[in-house]
Order: C-alpha cells, then sequence, then structure tokens
C-alpha cells in the first residue's frame, strides 16, 4: 500500500511541475508603436526593402519605485518585414518582443508608393494571431522613424499619446481615426479609404488631415476643413467648431450632433444628393446693440451664413475628389446596398462614371442655443 502511494505521489510532483516554458513579465519587451519606412538604398532589390523602427517602454522606469529615468527604447533595423525585423532584433536587446500591446503602425511617405510592399505589410499584420487588429494606423508626411525619434516633451512621449490622440475622437472631424480592420474593411468594399496624416512641427507631432490611399498606393493629403466636410458626408459629425464672419462680425459655432442622408441613382447618367442636417450653439460671438442673437431674423441669417460657408466647403471637396477620382464618400457603396441592379450594371466602369457625377448638395444648421448674455 505504501509502495503505491509513493508512486501515486512521484507521478503527481511530474504532473503538477508547472509551465516549463513561461516567460515572466519582466522578461518580455512590448512593443507599442512600429513606424515602416522604405529603405530607398534598396531600390530594385526584393530583399531587405523596409526600415523598420520598434518603440518599447522601460519596464523600470515605470512605477513608483522606478529605477530608470529613460521611459521609451527605440530601436530600427533594415530588414523585409515587420516581424523578421523583430528576429533581427534578438541580438541587440535581451528579451524577447511581445506584439499583443501594439497600438500604433506609422507608415512612411515614400513607403506608400509600393503597392506591393504595402499589401505584404497589410497581409502579414491581419494574418499574424498576436496582433491586435485594433492597431491604429497613420501615415506620416515624411519619415515614420522621424515621428517615433522626435524629442518631445516629457508629458508628450510617443507611448500612449499618439494612440490616445486617435483612438476616440470625439473632440474633433479634422481627422479620421483608422484601425488595421477599418483599413482592410474599406479596401474590400470599395479599394480606397482615409487614413490620419501625423506631421512634425516644433519638435512634436501633430495629427492633421488625412491620406487618401487607393488600390493600397498614395492618392492625395487633404487638409483639416476637406477631412471634416468629408466625415460630415460620411454621416461621421462629431464635435467640432466653425468660425465664420456674419456681416462683418465673427460667429462661432459648435456642432453638436448631425445627420447625413445619401441617394444615388441613374438619370441621364449617374447623380447623388447628399443633405446634411447640423444641430449647435453658438460659442462665441461679438455684435452691437442693434444686432442681437436674441432677434430671430438675425439668428436665421446667422443659420444661413453657415450653411453657405458648410456647403461651399463641400463642393469644394467633393470637385477635389472627382478630380482625383476617389471615392471616399461611399457613393458606389450607396448604390451598391440600395441599388444593387443599377449597380450590376456601372460597377465595372465606377471609375470612368465617378468623377462625372453630378451633385446635388444642401447642408441645413440650427442654432439651439445662443449662450446666456445678450
Amino acid at each position: 500500500m505504501r509502495r503505491k502511494l509513493l508512486i501515486m505521489s512521484i507521478i503527481s510532483l511530474i504532473l503538477m511541475s508547472g509551465c516549463w516554458d513561461k516567460e515572466e513579465i519582466e522578461q518580455r519587451l512590448f512593443v507599442t508603436d512600429i513606424g515602416i519606412d522604405l529603405n530607398e538604398e534598396a531600390k530594385g532589390s526584393d530583399v531587405d526593402r523596409l526600415i523598420v523602427t520598434y518603440q518599447y517602454p522601460n519596464i523600470n522606469a515605470i512605477g513608483k519605485n522606478a529605477t530608470e529615468e529613460q521611459r521609451t527604447y527605440l530601436i530600427s533595423t533594415i530588414s523585409s518585414s515587420i516581424f523578421q525585423a523583430g528576429r533581427e532584433f534578438r541580438n541587440r536587446v535581451p528579451f524577447p518582443f511581445y506584439y499583443k500591446h501594439v497600438k500604433v503602425l506609422i507608415v512612411g511617405e515614400s513607403l506608400l508608393k509600393e503597392e506591393e510592399l504595402v499589401r505584404q505589410i497589410l497581409d502579414e499584420l491581419n494574418r499574424d494571431t498576436k496582433t491586435n487588429k485594433k492597431i491604429m494606423i497613420l501615415v506620416a508626411e515624411g519619415k515614420a522613424r522621424d515621428i517615433l525619434q522626435a524629442n518631445y516633451s516629457e508629458d508628450q512621449h510617443t507611448d500612449g499619446v499618439i494612440y490616445s490622440s486617435v483612438r476616440d475622437n470625439r473632440s474633433s472631424a479634422r481627422f479620421t481615426p483608422k484601425t488595421l480592420t477599418d483599413f482592410i474593411s474599406d479596401f474590400d468594399i470599395s479599394n480606397t479609404t482615409i487614413v490620419p496624416r501625423i506631421i512634425l512641427e516644433n519638435g512634436k507631432f501633430k495629427i492633421s488631415g488625412g491620406c487618401i490611399i487607393k488600390n493600397y498606393k498614395f492618392l492625395e493629403w487633404v487638409d483639416e476643413k476637406e477631412n471634416r466636410v468629408i466625415n460630415f458626408m460620411n454621416g461621421e459629425v462629431n464635435l467640432e467648431t466653425i468660425d465664420v464672419v456674419h456681416n462683418d462680425d465673427l460667429i462661432i459655432y459648435t456642432i453638436i450632433r448631425g445627420d447625413t442622408k445619401k441617394d444615388a441613382y441613374i438619370e441621364n447618367g449617374v447623380k447623388a444628393s447628399i443633405n446634411v442636417e447640423i444641430e449647435g450653439y453658438l460659442q462665441g460671438y461679438t455684435m452691437n446693440d442693434k444686432k442681437t442673437a436674441y432677434d430671430n431674423k438675425v439668428l436665421l441669417e446667422m443659420e444661413n451664413t453657415i450653411e453657405k460657408e458648410i456647403k461651399a466647403e463641400m463642393e469644394k471637396t467633393i470637385d477635389k475628389l472627382q478630380e482625383i477620382n476617389a471615392d471616399i464618400i461611399g457613393i458606389g457603396e450607396h448604390m451598391s446596398k440600395f441599388h444593387p441592379r443599377d449597380w450590376e450594371k456601372i460597377q465595372d466602369s465606377w471609375d470612368n462614371i465617378f468623377p462625372e457625377i453630378e451633385f446635388d448638395v444642401t447642408v441645413n444648421v440650427h442654432i439651439r442655443r445662443t449662450g446666456l448674455t445678450k
């Protein structure tokens, strides 16, 4: 009996030996940001065409008992792919990289001229089971490494701040957040997307406007105003402030909500209509005693002035999108959903049709509050 108990105890000890291959948290390097640039010197080659930059936090600089001051590390290498770069780094860092916490991918401007490389990068990220598919994608006007390498102030380290700026874009419509999942979905639907543009300004990053990408290649930059009205036309009306001059007086109008209705149909060619309803309040205005926002007539005039301003911006942006042939306002998608029979007839010729569409744009602005003072 004792012999049997001894044998069972030995077997239990073997089975309860724990995870022999586990890695402690302090023995991992958690990559938070990745920058990818084109290796110009490898032009014409099939390998080492990328310059990959990883950013990861210094674990010893985190917490109350931090022993070091440097908060993040930056490391770059020439490689053929993102994860090949991670393997090449193994000779330069003490522990393996861990990709589950990657939050930001910044793509350099020159890389977007190489369609096959962009496809390869996105495919690699999408297939990898350890990569978060909610990773935010941005395009650098210039080099991605320069964005990550810039000397930010103590409260503007790249680690976490870029991600926080684009993760929940409720405070501005001047750029459009884009995750890896969103990016791939856009290409499945229309083969066109818009990604936030990130630039360096006085040594600090700034997210401003966007980059239109079509067929996995750079197409055009858009500024903040253009990005804003693109969001309006796509029904993504966020909290936003608009400055308008009305009868030589500056009006500051804050948008709080909106609704967009689109339609597209075939009638002597393809025609499209976009109707935007906007509600907001007067953030600020200065007038003399004879003109006050408490006067309904003056209030209607203000609304008309704001409507004209927004409509003019929309029509100007539509002209630009038709000129570069980029349907990022979803006209083709709308037709495929609501007029599928018509769409089947024209979808193969959409690139020739979109630039010729006749648009009818309507904007209705409502001022709901005027403030506490006259």
